[in-house]
């Protein structure tokens, strides 16, 4: 049986899909509207069996828009179109008489089962052979398919944000206002489980004071690795009084060890934990517990490898004596510029690691060139600019580190274009590879080498002040002269 459809959207991208499909696939001829004016003059003149509509338009927005609809087709059925971010508001809509909603990007087959199942409860209504439902059971199935749905979408919302998160910090700060969200609850707490206490994370509407497992229902919990709700009259673990409401609680493990508890109390419509509300939650926290044991994993793994490549680069200064720390004494200089010059604690970090290994390229340079004690040649010139594109081949496989590379790969680019290997200008380079190149620099100007001695310290910042604006970003070398390890001698040019 073929319906009257209407779609009211202001976005032409998706009346054109939403049309498609329903026409093509779904076989109906729907008429379009732009916004919800137009819809409600459409509305008025056409009795529609669907009708679909986007929240935000211009002129008339969709919740008013769906209420007008309401008061002159009450039995029309109206679907929400709706993206992951306003689900709160496709709720919304349903309180106000909505019946159905798809979310953005919508699939075929969302948009088919949806006609569908709205065809079906209209026939079921009209003719069930003496076992018609009433328009008000018919809502209450929509509704029901609705909540599960909303729940669906809701998970997959949150699944994707906390896959976002590398701080476990982060992740519990998510943990407690998310599931305060889901299930409406003013006291939550999340603690992790050490020497026979909880040691609360992160809380909502309670203490974050450490709280002592045993002799309380926690006990339980940890023992059996299952949820449990623990009723009124039972002693609350953060305060030591007798539960008024029921509590639950929620244990987080990594291979059926219990690392974690999650406690919830206190729901804002003062009713107990309904099996629904539980299994949202339960698989809310397998996801969440999830994400805290990949960050620990990778926690470990970064550690391993930062030991790995420290290890390498140490490798590399055994070989030349004369550049012996080389590497911690350039990411010294590097993270007081950083300091002088008010970066933030991401780029400090940055540098602390990239500036250690900026030179791990060379383990690909023969000590035949690495070790001479003479000026290099123009072959062999050309092989130590390599140490640069080889550190950056080394990186390659880590691709979450891109500063980090940055600053391997374009440590000896100059500010004016004349550097190597990628001949980067100005602000081309990141500040962060700027201020390294100011670093290193200085560092091997005051060190002894088998060619030339040392140069002092004065003399060094008296070169570096000669290239600023060639060689170097002026600002850059200003700051290095204010930092502990350049203080007391004023740049100038005399």
């Amino acid at each position: 049986m073929e319906s009257r459809i209407l779609i009211v959207d202001d976005d032409p991208v998706v009346r054109e899909v939403l049309e498609q499909i329903i026409a093509r696939v779904a076989g109906h001829k729907p008429d379009i509207a732009r916004d919800g004016l137009e819809g409600l003059q459409k509305v008025q003149d056409n009795d529609y069996d669907i009708i679909f509509t986007d929240l935000k338009m211009p002129r008339l927005g969709g919740m008013d828009f769906l209420k007008e609809i309401k008061k002159i087709r009450q039995d029309a059925s109206v679907v929400v179109i709706t993206g992951f971010p306003t689900v709160e508001n496709a709720v919304n809509a349903m309180k106000e008489g909505a019946d159905d909603f798809i979310t953005k990007p919508f699939s075929i087959d969302s948009v088919q089962n949806v006609i569908s199942r709205l065809q079906g409860a209209r026939e079921l209504s009209i003719e069930g052979g003496g076992k018609s439902l009433s328009p008000e059971s018919v809502k209450r199935l929509n509704a029901d398919l609705f909540s599960k749905i909303q729940k669906i979408n809701l998970l997959h919302a949150i699944s994707s944000e906390l896959d976002g998160i590398n701080s476990n910090f982060e992740v519990y700060e998510k943990v407690v206002g998310m599931t305060s969200k889901l299930l409406f609850a003013r006291e939550v707490s999340f603690g992790l489980v050490e020497s026979g206490y909880l040691k609360i994370k992160k809380s909502k509407g309670t203490g974050e004071r450490d709280v002592p497992i045993a002799g309380s229902f926690l006990e339980k919990v940890l023992k059996n690795g299952k949820h449990y709700v623990a009723p009124a009259g039972e002693v609350n673990p953060h305060t030591g009084n007798l539960l008024t409401v029921p509590m639950l609680s929620i244990p987080f493990s990594i291979n059926g060890e219990v690392y974690g508890i999650l406690n919830v109390s206190e729901k804002t419509d003062g009713t107990s934990f309904s099996e629904d509300e539980i299994g949202l939650v339960l698989t809310f926290a397998k996801k969440a517990a999830l994400r805290i044991e990949n960050n620990a994993l990778y926690d470990v793994f970064y550690s391993s490898m930062v030991s790995a490549l420290k290890s390498l680069v140490n490798s590399i200064e055994a070989r030349d004596s004369y550049t012996k720390q080389h590497s911690e004494r350039v990411t010294k200089y590097a993270i007081q510029i950083a300091e002088e010059m008010g970066l933030g604690e991401e780029e400090k970090n940055v540098i602390g690691f990239g500036g250690y290994l900026h030179d791990i390229g060379k383990i690909g340079v023969r000590d035949t060139v690495l070790l001479k004690p003479g000026v290099l040649d123009e072959d062999e010139l050309a092989e130590i600019k390599l140490h640069p594109i080889i550190g950056d081949n080394i990186m390659a496989p880590l691709r979450f580190l891109p500063k980090e590379k940055a600053l391997i790969r374009h440590h000896h680019e100059r500010f004016d274009g004349k550097g190597y290997p990628d001949g980067l200008t100005g602000e081309q380079l990141p500040i962060i590879v700027r201020i390294l190149s100011v670093a290193d620099t200085y560092d091997a100007m005051t060190s002894v080498r088998p060619y030339r001695s040392a140069k002092p310290h004065q003399s060094a910042l008296k070169e570096l002040l000669r290239c600023s604006g060639t060689q170097f970003d002026g600002q850059v070398v200003q700051a290095f002269g204010r930092t502990p390890a350049g203080k007391g001698v004023k740049l100038s040019n005399s």
